[in-house]
């Protein structure tokens, strides 16, 4: 609630209207507390009211508010797609599970992902709220591009394909209960704020490692604490094996490249804006640079 500047003790409703086609400025100028209560953030909601043009911009002057039940709406009317379909995703997935040799990787990654919760939530949550992968499906997106990466370091380095492979693909897996759906947009749980997603990662496989050597089951554990690589990042403790670096050095390119495109999204040439997550700008390279024999022939 806003007061009003000639007022006192008088208020308005300031607030961003938004779904996955964009966002809208709302004010409410009657019944601020009663509506107020029912205009949670990140909830859906039904709007009455006009749109009017204000400051040469577009906005929804509101006269009542109905709310919405999360389980009533469509996630993709409010949050954007991203570039792969869940049953691209899915299948993507399970190419991957099924290029490991038989062994407990294999089925460890099975049992995991045959529970239809976890797996219907894994090909449908974002990788975080912002920043990178922040659509529908990037969490997916984002693990399968760190476990790609990771299984041709494996061959490369000769790591363990399975353990590497489990640890790109779960790295993240916290994150189903990090963040929770609440309609309109995925927002930060309580236990995600109290404990993170390595914590609650760990804890929600641990039905699974269980049934797992301890040892092997310790490795797993450490690839999603040590993920983020530095202490400073939020990782617990430090890479120390050869698959938990490798799976920290996938994760950080995934998220940074995406970053970058996302960054770039709507740059034909020159210079991006300062974006304040990766501490400067962006250069694309300017438009005549393409041409016979240049370097940049191959640009789409």
């Amino acid at each position: 609630m806003v007061p009003y500047n000639n007022k006192p003790n008088e208020y308005y409703l300031k607030f961003i209207l938004k779904d996955a086609s964009g966002e809208l400025a709302g004010r409410v100028w009657q019944g601020v507390y009663s509506l107020n209560d029912l205009m949670a953030d990140g909830y859906p909601v039904r709007i009455k009211g006009s749109v009017v043009e204000f400051k040469s911009a577009l906005q929804i002057n509101v006269d009542d508010v109905l709310p919405v039940s999360p389980d009533e709406v469509d996630a993709k009317d409010f949050i954007p797609e991203g570039p792969y379909s869940k049953a691209e995703l899915g299948k993507r997935l399970d190419t991957i599970i099924e290029t490991l040799p038989k062994s407990p990787g294999l089925s460890f990654l099975r049992k995991v992902f045959n529970n239809e919760r976890i797996r219907t939530n894994y090909l449908l949550w974002p990788a975080a709220t912002s920043i990178h992968h922040s659509w529908l499906g990037g969490l997916a997106q984002h693990s399968l591009e760190v476990a790609e990466q990771c299984q041709f370091l494996a061959k490369t380095y000769k790591l363990s394909l399975g353990l590497v492979t489990v640890g790109a693909l779960l790295h993240d897996i916290g994150k189903l209960k990090e963040y929770s759906f609440t309609g309109a947009a995925f927002t930060l749980t309580d236990e995600g704020r109290l404990n993170g997603h390595m914590q609650l990662g760990i804890e929600m496989l641990y039905p699974y490692l269980d049934e797992l050597p301890v040892l092997e089951a310790a490795q797993i554990k450490h690839i999603i604490l040590s993920h983020h690589g530095k202490k400073e990042w939020g990782s617990p403790v430090l890479p120390q094996t050869l698959e938990a670096y490798a799976v920290h050095l996938a994760d950080y390119t995934s998220a940074k490249l995406v970053r970058v495109q996302t960054v770039l999204e709507g740059v034909t040439s020159g210079w991006s804006d300062y974006d304040r997550f990766l501490e400067t700008s962006i250069f694309t390279g300017e438009a005549n640079q393409k041409g016979t024999n240049s370097l940049f022939d191959d640009l789409e």
